[in-house]
């Protein structure tokens, strides 16, 4: 009389080989879902960026989009109100700033046209992305700058 089963090496060789597939494989679901939620920000920043410009079109009167970097939130509502993630930098050079508030902004004009500048956008201080924004037009576009 025979038992059948599985005998201790044919267990261990089946948990090595699921040990290694899940070593392979975590790290680059972990890093999608990463680049996912980079997505996600870089979206929902943009498309705050165009509501300011639609609001001051539509609205007849200057809007201002706003960056508080101390308080790490932004907006088009003073005060700014949406979260920027801890892993996220956003730079910009040609900002101008509220002496009261200290926040950095960029000033939408019911024609349209800004006063203000591109912006770039660091994750983990490795990915890079500049949002650009046509002065006159207002359009917004983003785009991947490679590491040099």
């Amino acid at each position: 009389m025979s038992c059948r089963g599985f005998t201790l090496i044919e267990m261990m060789v089946v948990l090595l080989i699921l040990s290694v597939t899940i070593a392979l494989v975590a790290p680059k679901v972990g890093s999608g879902w990463k680049r996912l939620e980079d997505g996600d920000f870089l979206q929902v920043f943009t498309e705050t960026i165009k509501r300011a410009r639609l609001f001051a079109i539509n609205s007849g009167r200057p809007a201002i989009f706003r960056i508080n970097g101390a308080e790490r939130v932004y907006d088009f509502v003073s005060p700014p109100q949406k979260p920027i993630p801890q892993n996220v930098e956003v730079f910009s050079e040609h900002l101008e700033k509220d002496p009261e508030s200290g926040d950095f902004f960029i000033t939408f004009y019911p024609d349209g046209s800004l006063v203000g500048s591109d912006f770039d956008v660091v994750f983990d201080h490795v990915r890079t992305f500049r949002i650009y924004i046509n002065p006159l037009f207002g359009t917004v576009r983003v785009s991947r700058i490679e590491a040099k």
